[in-house]
């Protein structure tokens, strides 16, 4: 069915794309017009005719009414909508320039027409030469009323271009024909503003012989207001509007008017050349015509009327042929769905026999898949009976070696137990004892773990309910990780509601477990100076609530459904416990007929919260007194053992010891403190950063560590130029060949498994540390101050970094030779080093100290100018860097045994 669907969508498509492939773009053109009169309305009416011819455009007229706010309305809804191109007549040009220069710069193709706007920030201009217009009406009107006439100017609108354009035309024409205008008032372009103020006019000014109005709305206005004064006045107007202006001038309201052609369809011509990239004049203006009077108006009228009848034929003809494209358009697509549809049902025909025919097959590959999966079910039915036999064989195994573990263990927690008592012990000793100790305890409670969790496995985990009164016991069990909070600065927020006489019957021994297990898991996991918090409350009288939350770093969603799971460890690659704590906390939990649940996102923390039943059993008995858990177990388990290290001794070699258990760092500097300084880091990272800083003559590392492992650890110690030299030992439980072979892989020098012998990590340490001096014998000569060995050290053995370091250290020194003032900070920064990084360095490739080195570098080019140019001895003292030749001569005598000038003589006798 699926194939069925796909098919009649992939035929519906190739329909609808055959019934549109007819269909050309189509672009959308939006027409600004800055008011509605009698010519704009013959420019909209030649607009649409001559968008009849174009099907791929079409064209939307707005009129802004003579508002420029409108206008700018009218120009962003063209813009905001997507259309292809705007033409558009500017109301007034300094409102309406901003707005048209935002388009034009937008990407967006403008024509501006009729009225201009100020600069030129359009794709093109189209309209009539406004100037010439006023000026030829002024020549007119000298026609009329003879030189010296007297004129009224009406003007259109304050600030549109064509106004001004009119009036200067007419000024400069009546200027040159000898006529003078004697008043103007601002008409608007309309008739009753042009009726008003002529009015006004018409009652102070008597004596006049022309009115000159810049369109025929005006003229018209004014010639009726003449009358109405009683006043013969010529009357000249402008646009030539077949309802209005020729129809004035036929009816002789007013004498003449100028033609303002509107070209509409030159308009859509130039846009639609614009869109479509063909070539197009950016500024067109149309050339002036001649007046309209008496003697023409008649046949101009005559010449509308058909042309309007034509106009009226033209839409019929085009109504009739959309009509015909519609029809066409829909049987086409009727005919192309009916060929779709046959190849349609022919495709599901065709299908469906298909399937048929597959399904035959199908069904005897089923039944052999059937009989395969019936074999594997069997198969795998034997494996996980094999699998739980080798599981309860491996629980039993665990569980059979704990009792047997438990009693040497006893034999050992008692003779440690008193050692930690006793005072005849060395610092050393004590601290060593108490590291056995914590250890002690740590497995006897792993130990007791794997046989209560076998108990549970088996069925046979009683539980023995106590009647006690719980506030107490929770208060003593909390107090006991106060000292451990307060050593680690973990706020520890203790929150216990209930009442003073709340008791409840659990397994004391039990619940306390619980309790134990999911602190010390939030101890183990927040970080220094973070917040834990314990609280216990009643739900009601059904449900006692206890909870843990820490600020630590959570746990993962994908590990969240599985922490509860025997063995299982959310940090498989460096756990910090067995796997079993949660999963016998949940079984303890069980037993008493409540629930346990967590809470926890990545770097927040997590929330565990526990959920007992209220029950009550005859017998009460007072638990308050019992309390299995102390602060000293608390702290021997989760708290750091304090070590007394020694002060600093610069004479030891110093040892970095870089391992994430704080017992196996104590240790190790007890063990080591006598021979090294050591120092410690916690993880790869800070060991690192130590080893940058200190660059010490040995690190101890071990492999298995969180934020940064051993073996990256130690790739990175030899990638860098400062600790390249330095032996690495890899202190780890990884013993396999593959393991080890990662380790040498990422540059380490040795590897001591754990557990390890004392002796032999103390001679492990000893001979990386001898061998890297007979290393650094070779690098350098022992006797560099001898008449024979005094030459520049050289490596002889070539390790990359090393061989790179001791060039670029040769350079700098070569390139700096005469230079007195060359010291060993200059050095070190121009090496990128520390002061103290690079004197350890130094020291431990070539057994000289970095002056030393400078010294006889700067002491072998001496002995090699000497004997081989004719140089005075004081120009080779400075040459070489020396401040004085006296002090050159002292320096060259102590390494040599002779003079520079002993040297001379000695080679001039030969």
């Amino acid at each position: 069915m699926k194939r069925i669907y796909l098919l009649f969508l992939t035929i519906i498509s190739f329909s609808a794309l055959l019934s549109s492939c007819h269909e050309k773009k189509t672009y959308r053109i939006g027409v600004s017009q800055c008011s509605q009169d009698d010519w704009r309305a013959k420019m909209n009416d030649e607009i649409n005719r001559e968008i009849m011819f174009h099907p791929e455009a079409t064209v939307e007229i707005r009129s802004a009414d003579d508002s420029n706010e409108k206008q700018i309305s009218d120009i962003r809804y063209f813009k905001d909508n997507g259309f292809d191109i705007i033409i558009a007549a500017p109301n007034e040009a300094d409102a309406i320039t901003p707005i048209i220069k935002e388009v034009y710069e937008s990407g967006t193709p403008v024509i501006i027409f009729d009225r201009n706007i100020n600069g030129d920030s359009y794709t093109a201009y189209l309209g009539v030469d406004n100037f010439g217009i006023g000026k030829s009406a002024a020549h007119y009107g000298r026609h009329l009323i003879g030189k010296g006439g007297k004129v009224i100017e009406i003007y259109g609108l304050a600030g549109s271009t064509p106004a001004k354009e009119r009036h200067d035309g007419f000024i400069e024409g009546a200027t040159e024909e000898g006529i003078s205008v004697i008043a103007s008032a601002y008409g608007n372009w309309n008739y009753d503003d042009a009726a008003s103020v002529c009015d006004s006019m018409f009652t102070v000014c008597k004596d006049i012989d022309l009115i000159y109005a810049h369109n025929d709305r005006m003229a018209i206005a004014a010639s009726e207001m003449a009358k109405k004064h009683g006043l013969d006045i010529k009357v000249i107007g402008i646009d030539a509007a077949p309802e209005i202006g020729i129809k004035a001038v036929a009816d002789s309201v007013i004498d003449a008017t100028f033609l303002y052609p509107t070209e509409g369809y030159r308009v859509i011509r130039t846009a639609l050349a614009i869109l479509k990239g063909e070539p197009y004049e950016r500024v067109s203006t149309f050339p002036i015509s001649s007046p309209v009077d008496i003697s023409n108006a008649d046949i101009l009228l005559l010449q509308n009327e058909s042309l309007k009848e034509d106009s009226a034929k033209i839409k019929t003809l085009k109504s009739q042929v959309d009509d015909f494209w519609n029809k066409h358009s829909a049987q086409t697509s009727l005919f192309y769905a009916a060929i779709a549809i046959v190849v349609l049902l022919l495709g599901v025909l065709f299908l469906f026999l298909r399937i048929f025919w597959q399904r035959q097959r199908h069904q005897k590959e089923l039944m052999e898949q059937n009989r395969l999966l019936e074999e594997q079910r069997d198969t795998q039915k034997a494996l996980n009976e094999q699998l739980n036999a080798a599981t309860q064989s491996k629980l039993i195994f665990f569980t059979n070696v704990s009792h047997d573990l438990r009693t040497p263990l006893t034999l050992i927690a008692e003779p440690v137990e008193q050692l930690v008592k006793a005072d005849n012990l060395t610092p050393q000793q004590h601290t060593l004892v108490k590291i056995a100790h914590k250890n002690v305890r740590i497995l006897h409670r792993l130990i007791n773990q794997i046989l209560d969790f076998r108990k549970y496995e088996n069925g046979k985990l009683d539980i023995n309910l106590e009647e006690v009164s719980l506030k107490p016991l929770l208060a003593d069990w909390a107090d006991s990780f106060l000292a451990i909070a307060r050593k680690r600065d973990i706020k520890l927020n203790i929150d216990i509601h209930l009442p003073d006489n709340f008791s409840i019957a659990i397994d004391v021994e039990k619940i306390e477990r619980v309790f134990f297990n999911l602190m010390s898991n939030a101890f183990k996991y927040t970080p220094d100076n973070g917040k834990i918090k314990f609280s216990a409350n009643c739900d009601g009288s059904e449900k006692l609530v206890l909870s843990v939350a820490d600020t630590g770093r959570g746990i993962a969603a994908e590990d969240i459904d599985n922490i509860f799971d025997r063995f299982y460890q959310v940090d498989k690659i460096h756990p910090n416990g067995s796997g079993i704590g949660l999963s016998l906390a949940k079984a303890f939990v069980e037993l008493h007929e409540g629930s346990i649940e967590v809470e926890s996102r990545l770097n927040e923390g997590s929330r565990f919260t526990v959920k007992l039943p209220v029950r009550h059993v005859a017998e009460t008995r007072n638990f308050t007194t019992k309390k299995a858990i102390s602060g000293t177990d608390v702290e021997t388990e989760l708290g750091e053992i304090d070590t007394n290290r020694q002060q600093t001794d610069t004479d030891k070699p110093l040892l970095l010891v870089i391992d994430d258990n704080e017992d196996i760092r104590n240790m190790l500097g007890q063990l080591l403190s006598d021979e090294y300084t050591v120092i410690f880091a916690s993880n790869g990272r800070e060991g690192l950063r130590l080893a940058a800083k200190y660059v010490p003559d040995l690190i101890v590392c071990d492999v298995m560590m969180p934020v940064m492992d051993g073996l990256e650890c130690c790739r990175k110690i030899k990638d860098e130029i400062s600790t390249s030299h330095i032996p690495v030992l890899l202190l780890t439980a990884c013993s396999m060949d593959e393991q080890r072979a990662q380790g040498y892989e990422s540059g380490a020098d040795g590897y001591v498994a754990k557990p390890f012998n004392t002796t032999v990590l103390k001679s492990r340490c000893r001979n990386l540390i001898e061998n890297r001096r007979r290393i650094k014998n070779v690098w350098g000569n022992p006797s560099p101050m001898s008449v024979k060995t005094a030459e520049t050290p050289k490596p002889k053995v070539n390790p990359d970094t090393e061989n790179e370091f001791y060039a670029r250290f040769l350079e700098i020194v070569s390139a700096e030779m005469g230079n007195p003032d060359l010291n060993i900070d200059r050095l070190a920064s121009d090496m990128g080093l520390g002061r103290s990084q690079l004197y350890r360095k130094i020291k431990a490739l070539t057994n000289y100290t970095p002056v030393e080195l400078l010294r006889n570098i700067r002491l072998k080019r001496s002995r090699e100018m000497l004997t081989t140019t004719q140089k005075s001895i004081s120009e080779i003292a400075y040459e070489v860097g020396f401040s004085t030749p006296a002090y050159f001569t002292r320096c060259y005598k102590e390494a040599f045994g002779e003079t520079p000038s002993e040297l001379r003589d000695r080679i001039a006798a030969k």
